[in-house]
């Protein structure tokens, strides 16, 4: 019988913590996520795009696992098992779909925007922006010096 994500450990998979590899790697991409699209529309389009994507393949996921033995007595109950959590998670992401129509119908100030925009740097910091502070800095002083 196929594994699992139930299988591992004993657990289900919302039950095992993330490694410290794992918390390191969603920090940077929760933090370049939200740096990419700065303000409060741009989350929301780039959440409908995962949501898009991520639903794109499930589908063709689902098609090709079901495709490849039609017959249910010829499938494992471990593949019966693939196919029924992909199928709610389709579920679940048409839901979230829904949601986000209205989301979107939502339209926010400039003010907002502009407080959001201000609030990603506190929220995900630019790591290289110390280095590019220091490089202007010195690019100034040797500009300074040569219009002495």
């Amino acid at each position: 019988m196929a594994l699992d994500a139930r299988d591992f450990a004993g657990q289900e998979p919302w039950e095992q913590g993330p490694s410290a590899a794992e918390q390191m790697r969603f920090q940077q991409m929760h933090d370049r996520l939200l740096r990419r699209r700065g303000g409060l529309r741009g989350q929301q389009e780039q959440l409908w795009a995962c949501v898009q994507a991520m639903q794109s393949l499930t589908s063709t996921v689902v098609e090709q696992l079901a495709g490849e033995l039609p017959s249910m007595e010829r499938q494992s109950v471990g593949r019966q098992w693939v196919l029924r959590d992909l199928r709610v998670l389709q579920a679940w992401l048409l839901s979230v779909e829904v949601l986000l129509e209205r989301t979107g119908e939502v339209e926010w100030p400039p003010m907002v925007e502009r407080l959001a925009r201000e609030l990603v740097g506190e929220l995900a910091p630019d790591p290289h922006d110390a280095q590019r502070w220091q490089l202007n800095q010195l690019l100034e002083r040797s500009s300074n010096r040569r219009d002495d």
